[in-house]
């Protein structure tokens, strides 16, 4: 792997640096755990499962929640409602999202009939303020919203998706893994969000599976796009979780193409993971397979306390340069004043180079991210 990045024009130190890290990493990780760990004691904590362990150390950077059952209905009272009166600022300001998502969305699948009562509980979403700044890019500001409810008088595996987010990433599906603060996609950094509105159908649970969305964006003049997406899980032992999607896509501006990524996760405890993912993609307008190779350790500590250090790298072939970006990141987040408020911030080193006539130098940055989530959220 060294030899690789030696080839590609990476500083030979920094090129050491990275393989000695990456290489050492999974042996290197449960001490560090245990030095990190307030209060830890060299005896080994216990796993049950890698879903246990991946859960305990993932909930505070967003993995799935399961729907949350139908309320109980109340006459005279319209679950989709807010109430105000009484309430602080962030509280009025998550009530009045979840209710205007609410009433659109039940609107919506009543235009499909009325034999199912809706489940209000289910309109689940998120909002993310964040400001990116590093000295290669300069400040990125970004406000990213996305709302997910079911469609039961129209199917009760159809889901309905509104959300501002980074189109090309959300549709290859090659977007962050981690989908808790602003995080762009890992393969065309820095493009434009947009607001897209799609339909999608989900699988029922199992193993493996297909999945499929339709959906345009919500500016002029309109761009319809179409995805089909194989999952397929499975867990080896107690703590390994491996995960794989095919995704096939077509975008009415960028032609057909395909991406496939998978992901490794290893609990080491119910406080630390390590996960490997790695994302190749390629369409008709793209030079050749677009790439991204990752390695994450998560830690929880104090409490609500959460951090996670990445280290990845990112090209394409068939371009004059073919390694684009390669470097670290650092990201802390907890609550804020709410449970389903997060504070999330932290650091980047990377050694980015698009261009041939550039060269490759170290660029630092800083981001900060708020998220407000409602209703359950679940991705």
């Amino acid at each position: 792997m060294i030899r690789i990045w030696l080839s590609m024009g990476l500083p030979k130190s920094l090129a050491a640096g990275l393989g000695c890290f990456l290489l050492g990493s999974a042996l290197y990780a449960p001490a560090t755990a245990w030095a990190f760990s307030p209060g830890a004691s060299r005896e080994p904590t216990p796993i049950n499962t890698g879903e246990e362990a991946l859960k305990e150390v993932m909930q505070p950077f967003g993995e799935p929640e399961e729907e949350p059952p139908p309320p109980e209905k109340i006459e005279g009272v319209d679950e989709c409602d807010w109430e105000l009166e009484g309430k602080a600022v962030q509280d009025q300001t998550q009530d009045v999202l979840r209710s205007l998502s609410c009433h659109s969305f039940r609107w919506f699948d009543g235009l499909w009939g009325d034999t199912y009562d809706y489940n209000e509980n289910a309109v689940s979403g998120r909002m993310i303020i964040g400001l990116e700044w590093n000295e290669y890019e300069g400040f990125d500001p970004r406000l990213r919203f996305k709302v997910r409810a079911p469609l039961p008088n129209m199917s009760r595996r159809f889901d309905l998706l509104l959300g501002r987010v980074d189109e090309g990433a959300f549709v290859s599906d090659t977007q962050g893994q981690d989908q808790t603060f602003y995080n762009p996609g890992v393969i065309d950094r820095g493009q434009e969000d947009t607001w897209l509105l799609g339909l999608g159908h989900r699988r029922d649970g199992g193993r493996s599976g297909w999945d499929w969305s339709v959906g345009v964006r919500l500016r002029l003049p309109p761009r319809p796009y179409a995805k089909v997406q194989y999952f397929y899980n499975r867990q080896f032992g107690d703590s390994t979780d491996l995960r794989f999607r095919q995704t096939f896509f077509w975008r009415s501006d960028d032609g057909f193409g395909t991406t496939s990524r998978g992901d490794l996760t290893h609990g080491l405890s119910l406080k630390n993971v390590l996960r490997w993912e790695g994302i190749m993609t390629t369409s008709q307008e793209s030079l050749g397979t677009q790439w991204y190779f990752g390695q994450t350790w998560y830690h929880l500590f104090g409490g609500q306390n959460a951090f996670s250090l990445l280290t990845f790298a990112r090209g394409e072939t068939n371009h004059e340069v073919p390694l684009h970006d390669i470097g670290f990141k650092f990201v802390w987040r907890r609550p804020f004043t709410r449970e389903w408020l997060f504070l999330s911030m932290g650091p980047t080193m990377t050694w980015p180079r698009e261009f041939i006539e550039e060269e490759r130098e170290l660029s630092l940055g800083f981001g900060l991210w708020i998220e407000m989530q409602f209703g359950g959220w679940r991705y």
